[in-house]
């Protein structure tokens, strides 16, 4: 019996600069995770928070995510944001194998450093910042995460 592989096609989206409030210009922008990687973990602050936010992709991925927004400060020129902030696509996801650390912002926090909130609707919630200026968004397939190293 022949079985059919996934083949992820890595997307190339060029990331824009950073507007004048140090915010990505509106807009969802879908990249691999190592663009995303090579553009916010350019310090050792924002690399430790990478570790969490990959070790929650990984999660995901492995009970059948396809798709997680990434908001906040943490795309944003801020020097150390605190966390990561964003949500995902729960309609391909295996709940019965879900980590039940997704039930809980408080938990995801403790483990990963950050909250991934299983609701795509959140993503317009992440297109806006704390004063009401419109910022972009960043969207993963975190499958991505299983194969890097």
């Amino acid at each position: 019996m022949l079985s059919k592989a996934l083949l992820l096609i890595p997307i190339t989206v060029t990331l824009p600069p950073f507007d004048d409030l140090g915010n990505l210009p509106s807009g969802i922008y879908q990249v691999s995770w190592t663009d995303f990687h090579e553009r916010f973990a350019n310090n050792s602050h924002r690399q430790q928070v990478l570790v969490g936010l990959k070790q929650a992709l990984r999660e995901l991925a492995i009970a059948g995510c396809h798709t997680v927004y990434i908001g906040g400060s943490f795309v944003t020129s801020k020097e150390q944001p605190n966390d990561f902030d964003g949500c995902f696509d729960p309609m391909t996801v295996d709940l019965y194998s879900l980590d039940p650390v997704f039930d809980s912002a408080a938990a995801q926090q403790d483990r990963f450093g950050g909250d991934l909130k299983p609701n795509p609707n959140f993503v317009g919630f992440f297109q806006t910042d704390r004063d009401g200026n419109s910022r972009g968004v960043i969207e993963i397939d975190p499958r991505e995460v299983l194969h890097s190293p």
